[in-house]
């Protein structure tokens, strides 16, 4: 049974195909965004190897994720799967080889490497605020540039969207703004609570799309929980749910 997906602007299908590896057959799922590779399971010899990294590689299999479009494959062999099954068999997978949040001290506005999305939260007042906002824009103007410029779009400028800005077109690097937060903390005795994490949770899915398909690792604070007042224990919980589980390389950077 095939299943196209509609997310946002993107079309989801899924593909699953019998196939040749360096060293020997197994079977490959495949999911296509539209027809981007964007994650793969790979079964070799009952062993199970799921990538979204165009760097991942097995000795017995080769890379791990086809680096190109479905238009360029022979697919005509592949039979169409749900999403559900891709899912119950990625669930499976990454059972074994989960890769945890890497944690590092530092500034999380310079880029460690090229092809890096680096997200943040913004607050729906339109206001750029304090904090790692002014390193951010310090690094990469525009990013503070073109939220200001979108906080007066009534239309698109609401709570659980996400302004994807290129910083640098060259090294393929982004920043992500995005709207899960509606107000700030107005002093240390301040306690409400800003961060919207349903919110947060839509914005990172939309964030985890953006940077499968553009093959972009993600930087990032420890979001939420600065001017915003949230729980870093909750906030970390929906970062493993929405962006761990896809296998996305994923580095938060303390002070």
């Amino acid at each position: 049974m095939e299943e196209d997906i509609k997310f946002g602007n993107s079309l989801l299908y899924y593909k699953c195909d019998n196939i040749e590896f360096l060293k020997g057959y197994g079977q490959l799922y495949t999911e296509f965004d539209d027809g981007v590779a964007t994650r793969q399971i790979n079964i070799i010899k009952n062993d199970m190897y799921c990538s979204s990294s165009l760097h991942d590689w097995n000795e017995d299999i080769g890379f791990l994720l086809y680096d190109g479009h479905i238009d360029s494959l022979d697919v005509s062999d592949s039979v169409p799967i749900t999403r559900l099954d891709f899912e119950n068999k990625w669930q499976e997978g990454i059972v074994a080889n989960k890769s945890p949040i890497n944690y590092l001290k530092g500034d999380a506005s310079l880029p460690l490497e090229e092809h890096t999305l680096i997200i943040h939260v913004v607050n729906i007042l339109g206001k750029w605020g304090k904090g790692f906002v002014l390193s951010l824009s310090k690094q990469f103007p525009i990013a503070k540039n073109d939220y200001v410029k979108w906080s007066k779009d009534k239309e698109t400028f609401g709570l659980g969207e996400v302004q994807f800005v290129c910083v640098d077109q060259q090294k393929a690097n982004f920043v992500a703004n995005m709207l899960a937060q509606h107000g700030v903390r107005k002093n240390d005795k301040d306690r409400t609570t800003y961060i919207d994490y349903d919110v947060l949770r839509l914005c990172l899915r939309k964030v985890a799309r953006f940077a499968l398909k553009n093959r972009l690792s993600i930087q990032m604070p420890k979001i939420g929980s600065g001017l915003a007042g949230g729980d870093w224990r909750e906030i970390e919980k929906i970062i493993n749910e929405e962006l761990i589980y896809y296998k996305i390389k994923c580095t938060v950077f303390e002070l």
